[in-house]
Order: structure tokens, then C-alpha cells, then sequence
């Protein structure tokens, strides 16, 4: 995933900077990593927080459960909590910001460390007047395939507001109806979890569960999408691309793409982020600029923080794909759905469906534009 390789390079660059020699990168295990993002959209605010771990060679990253996670209004000192969902801090789904306010991120960990974003301000909103979409069957280069692999392109017409200086963010939701809802390998689905089944020996390899109800299942774009007005204020913008989405199955997608009018400061970050992964050639790649995001500890200002809090003002424009006359092969892994049957031996009760669970990658509210 490119999002382990973000982290990757943020980590990189707390002790590295621009230089013709090759640098030798510092690999730190718990390092405080806190991705958050609000907008004037509801229901795409939310704060990922992750340490760093770096074991058997390689490195990666955990979820950091039990934080306290807060978003402060700089001005009314209004406060909203986030509860913790499946891997992420959530607030509301109803929950927005308002152009022209400004906030704050709090985040205090389980063992008590206090973090503190820096104020930031909300831009004004530019809609998006056209969505369109065209398919190709060298959409992005896999190199775990060696291979191009197709999908969609996505694009956008709008227009450019005059004496405003802007910087675009985008990103993407991708709705699809979910075939099922649990796939236990190895195991059965009983209580809530995947029961293991490894040693009974008349155990299919899987078993899979439907979904107790219509259910859609969320992809984002693992690609950085940005856009300033520089060269461009003012004017129409027609056929931008912003987003591209592998083909990694046949069924009909919804695709949202999120205009998000960010600070400068913030889009500085973002590209920085974006040179480093759409420029890398391999771990000695040099960096293009040292990262720094905006949190910092609060009793602390020697302890080292990763990560951005980022408010932004967005609109949001939605296309339906129609995938299932297209005749490529699909990339990626697919099970075909494999059940429960009367009579299996397995133990009691038998089981056919689980539920579709509300998270950030998994909704059972129907999209409002869903063909």
C-alpha cells in the first residue's frame, strides 16, 4: 500500500534533507504518527493515529486505541469528541466545518503524552461543475505485477474563483455493493469473530456470509491528487484528472470525488509527501524536502510527532461506472462466495449471514446517487 510508504517517508525525513549523496535513513520504532482531516462535508472527518514498529526487518505501523480525541473551534472554543470505530476516531456523521472558522486537533494518548495541532483555517468552498470518467488499460503501473493494470480516470471541469489565491486536495470514495459481509479463512463466523477451524479436518478453506442487509463497501485513492491556482486564477478548469481507479473488480462503482480547498501551509505538506513517493526510485532516493507537520506535545517540545491536522472546505460531485461489459481481467484476489451448508460439520448454529458493519470502509446507507 502507498499509505505504509507515506508513513515511510515521513519517518525519513525527521533526519534527512536535500543532498547529492545518498542518505542513510534513521529507522525509529514508536514514533506518534496522527492523520486528521475535517471539512465542511459531513461525514469525511475523522483522525487516524498509528506508532511506528520496526521488527524482523521491516517496518510498519499499529493503531493506537484508548486516545482522547478532540476538535476545538479556535475562536468559540466549542468542543466535539471523536469516539474510536473500527481503527479510526470518528465524530458524527452529521458533524461539519464552516468556512472561515478556524480549529484545533487534541489528541491525548493512553499513556498520557499530550498533543496540540496548530490552528487552521477553513477556506471558502469551489464547486465542481462536470464529472467524467474514461476507461484505459494502462491506468498504473503495479511493480509487485510488472505490469500496467487498467481502471478509470477521473475528471473534472470548474471554475477557477477570481482574487482568491487556492490550493485543491482531492480525493476519492469508491462505492460498491458488498457480496459479502465476512470471509473467515480457515474458520467458521460465530459470535462476532472468525472461529478457527484449522484442525478439523472436513473444513472447507473458507467459508463467506452474506450480508444481513444491503451493504456497500468504501475504497479510497492511495495516489495524492493536488492542484494550486498559480498559473490559473480566475479561469475555467476543464478535464482536470484527480483521481484513478484500478480495476481491481467487474461490479458497478459510485465514485466521489471530494474537492477539498485547503490552506497553503497544508498543501505545501501534501506535496512534499508527493514528491517524495511519486519520486522515489528506491529507499536511497534522495528527499526533496524535509517534513514537518503541525502537531506538537504540548510538556514536551523535544518529543517528535509525525502527522497533520488539515481543515478544509469541500464539495463533492459523484459519477456512476457501469463496469460489467468491460472484458479485462481483473487484478487482484477473488473468492468465489462459498457458504455454509445444512449438514456441514461444522459447530452449531450454522451460520449464513453477518452484519454489515458502519465504518469508514463498510456503509449499509444507500448512496444518494446510486444508479
Amino acid at each position: 500500500m502507498k499509505k505504509s510508504f507515506i508513513y515511510l517517508a515521513l519517518i525519513f525525513s525527521i533526519s534527512s534533507c536535500i543532498d547529492p549523496v545518498p542518505p542513510e535513513f534513521d529507522y525509529q520504532s514508536d514514533l506518534v504518527v496522527i492523520d486528521a482531516m475535517a471539512s465542511t462535508i459531513p461525514g469525511t472527518t475523522f483522525v487516524n493515529i498509528k506508532k511506528t514498529i520496526f521488527e524482523y526487518g521491516r517496518y510498519s505501523t499499529s493503531f493506537i486505541s484508548g486516545c482522547n480525541v478532540k476538535i476545538i473551534n479556535s475562536d468559540t472554543k466549542e468542543e466535539v469528541s471523536f469516539v474510536e470505530k473500527e481503527s479510526n476516531y470518528l465524530v458524527s456523521k452529521d458533524f461539519k466545518l464552516t468556512p472561515g472558522s478556524r480549529w484545533e486537533m487534541e489528541v491525548i494518548l493512553p499513556s498520557g503524552k499530550h498533543y496540540r495541532s496548530e490552528s487552521e483555517f477553513v477556506p471558502n468552498e469551489v464547486a465542481v461543475d462536470r464529472i467524467s470518467e474514461k476507461f484505459t488499460k494502462e491506468l498504473i503501473f503495479d511493480e509487485s505485477l510488472g505490469k500496467y493494470i487498467a481502471g478509470h480516470e477521473i475528471s473534472i471541469d470548474f471554475q477557477e474563483p477570481e482574487d482568491e489565491q487556492n490550493f485543491y486536495y482531492f480525493q476519492y470514495r469508491g462505492f460498491e455493493k458488498e457480496i459479502y459481509c465476512k470471509l473467515c479463512d480457515n474458520g467458521v463466523y460465530r459470535s462476532g469473530n472468525c472461529v478457527s477451524q484449522i484442525e478439523n479436518p472436513l473444513a472447507k478453506e473458507y467459508y463467506t456470509y452474506l450480508c444481513d442487509q444491503s451493504c456497500w463497501k468504501i475504497n479510497y485513492n492511495e495516489e495524492i491528487s493536488l492542484f494550486e491556482d498559480e498559473f490559473t486564477n480566475g479561469k475555467k478548469i476543464s478535464n482536470l484528472l484527480v483521481g484513478r481507479v484500478p480495476f481491481y473488480s467487474n461490479q458497478d462503482i459510485l465514485v466521489e470525488i471530494l474537492q477539498l480547498n485547503i490552506t497553503k501551509k497544508a498543501y505545501k505538506y501534501f506535496k512534499s509527501i508527493k514528491d517524495i513517493v511519486d519520486n522515489n526510485s528506491g529507499f536511497n532516493a534522495p528527499l526533496p524536502s524535509a517534513l514537518i507537520g503541525n502537531f506538537y506535545n504540548v510538556n514536551d517540545s523535544e518529543d517528535p510527532i509525525l502527522g497533520r491536522f488539515t481543515a478544509a472546505a469541500g464539495k463533492s460531485k459523484s459519477i456512476f461506472i457501469k463496469r460489467g461489459g468491460i472484458n479485462v481481467r481483473i487484478v487482484g484476489e477473488y473468492k468465489p462466495p462459498q457458504p455454509e451448508l445444512l449438514g456441514d460439520p461444522l459447530p452449531n448454529p450454522i451460520t449464513y449471514e453477518a452484519p454489515c458493519l458502519e465504518s469508514s470502509y463498510q456503509t449499509g446507507i444507500k448512496p444518494l446517487t446510486w444508479d
